[in-house]
């Protein structure tokens, strides 16, 4: 059986409380994994992703930012791509434009092994 994972991008308005409701609630949603991705480390975002991280999501950050997010005490379990690769579903909840643009860099990359994206 495959684990079902479901992993967000954007930790925005939407993001960040649809985050924390799959973290709190995965176990009556039959969720075995969430994950998310947060594109720029920002010192005034460490305790919305700390309090993320504390519910139990487990955070990613593009390749080129890991020392950055490290930096900033905070430690990325995946990268980007990984994340996404592992995912069951994934569901994007970045500003408009954004999201076009990752359907493009990732999700088309991917749609062989996601069951489905959502934005």
């Amino acid at each position: 059986m495959s684990r079902k994972i479901v992993h967000v991008v954007g930790t925005g308005t939407i993001g960040e409380p649809l985050i924390g409701l799959l973290a709190d609630y995965r176990d009556q949603l039959g969720i075995d994994e969430v994950t998310f991705n947060k594109n720029s480390a920002l010192k005034g975002d460490f305790s919305k992703i700390n309090g993320l991280l504390r519910r139990g999501a487990r955070l990613s950050v593009d390749n080129s930012k890991i020392k950055d997010f490290k930096e900033l005490g905070m430690d990325a379990d995946f990268d980007t791509e990984e994340a996404i690769k592992r995912a069951s579903v994934v569901i994007d909840c970045t500003p408009s434009g954004v999201g076009h643009n990752n359907k493009e860099k990732y999700y088309k990359k991917f749609a062989d092994t996601v069951k489905g994206f959502m934005a």
